[in-house]
């Protein structure tokens, strides 16, 4: 068998990605907002843009995932059914008389505010006969009259019943009306790559590329969330200029500051949580149980997401071995301080259990330093963790016997 199955062509991912699609071109238009700007989702339409002249730009969005021979998506043709549907639907909306626009002058005080803009990854394609008869119209080589006559052939060779009926629904708005509304309608096809638009619009607030990806993703998450909440209180989701400055400037400001920034990486945790060197010796002094999984567990977290951001730092350039070098001195000069003064150089005769408790304990109230910039304390904690797994530190006074 070849081709699509009718329940291929309405599967769940299909429509999942055309929501995430239309999700993401609103988080793009958010990142592109000017000032006395409101963007809203599924609000006027898929997207809208309220401008602070009072204009609104209405966005639909279309998108595919079929593709062509070469592997791009398929053309937005002549007779495609969204192009037909979202100007069908355009055109209901003018002369919707719900919303007092019965008349055709309330349709032209519309329209005076209104402008039109399909959005699709589709294709453009230059055999369009339709979007060649708009183009034409605009640059006034083709006048109102002869695009109307181009529409109404366009039908004439259609053999499709909802197509003919959706040019219907533009061959009968007034002869003024359509003028106008053709005038305020444009398209962006091709729009393919979306996140890798909004990560363009990232990099020009000159976010730096080696954090570009952190500010899309704290934002990507943050807007997620907070729209879901939005919907969940039963409000429409609109965001102004000033609102999404407020919210979600920090992001900025944290990229572009010259302090290091500290990722959370998904922990990649060993098979055995017990066979760490770090775990044992805690284990050992009775600072946690054996069977305590959920410390094990915290802990090793903590160690792997010092290390994963250490090594990330270096890539990115931000820090550099000597810097990591410093701190694992400083590490070791605290850590040598409290085990001198718990063993005083002599031979333990007492509980070494609680004196090496008492290290650990003091040691997870002091912050390390990386390249001048202090750690939170859960990172200093996965320091400490990640020198003793090794070992370069330990606990009880017979520790290099027994660990290394």
């Amino acid at each position: 068998m070849s081709g699509r199955s009718r329940v291929d062509t309405t599967s769940a991912e299909d429509k999942s990605i055309g929501f995430d699609y239309q999700y993401y071109y609103f988080l793009n238009e958010l990142l592109n907002m000017k000032i006395g700007q409101v963007v809203g989702l599924e609000v006027l339409d898929d997207v809208h843009i309220e401008r602070p002249d009072g204009t609104n730009l209405l966005v639909q969005l279309k998108h595919t995932v079929q593709t062509s021979a070469q592997g791009a998506p398929i053309n937005l043709t002549t007779m495609d059914s969204d192009l037909w549907k979202s100007i069908s639907n355009w055109c209901k909306l003018i002369i919707d008389p719900a919303d007092g626009r019965a008349s055709v002058d309330s349709q032209l005080a519309f329209l005076k505010k209104t402008s039109f803009l399909l959005a699709s990854n589709k294709s453009q394609n230059d055999k369009n006969a339709l979007l060649i008869s708009i183009e034409a119209f605009k640059a006034t080589t083709k006048s109102h009259a002869e695009l109307v006559a181009d529409i109404t052939s366009l039908k004439a060779k259609s053999k499709d019943l909802v197509i003919q009926g959706y040019i219907d629904d533009v061959l009968s708005l007034d002869a003024a009306v359509s003028e106008r509304f053709f005038e305020h309608l444009s398209f962006a096809l091709g729009k393919d790559e979306i996140i890798n638009l909004c990560r363009a619009s990232i990099a020009e607030k000159q976010i730096h590329q080696s954090r570009i990806n952190d500010v899309f993703h704290a934002i990507d998450s943050e807007v997620r969330q907070n729209s879901y909440a939005t919907v969940k209180a039963g409000q429409k989701i609109t965001i102004s200029f000033d609102e999404f400055t407020q919210k979600y400037r920090r992001y900025f400001d944290k990229a572009r500051s010259g302090g290091l920034l500290f990722r959370k990486f998904p922990p990649v945790l060993p098979d055995n949580l017990l066979d760490q060197t770090f775990i044992k010796q805690l284990v050992d002094i009775k600072d946690i149980s054996e069977d305590n999984i959920e410390f094990h567990t915290k802990f090793t977290t903590r160690r792997l997401h010092f290390r994963d951001n250490m090594e990330r730092l270096i890539q990115d350039g931000d820090i550099t071995q000597s810097d990591i070098d410093d701190l694992e001195e400083e590490a070791s000069v605290m850590w040598e301080g409290k085990f001198l003064q718990a063993y005083s150089g002599q031979q333990s005769t007492g509980d070494e259990g609680a004196s090496a408790r008492a290290i650990v304990g003091d040691l997870r109230q002091r912050k390390l330093t990386l390249a001048s910039q202090e750690l939170p304390i859960p990172m200093s904690h996965g320091g400490f963790y990640d020198l003793s797994d090794r070992p370069v530190i330990g606990w009880l006074s017979d520790w290099k016997d027994r660990y290394k």
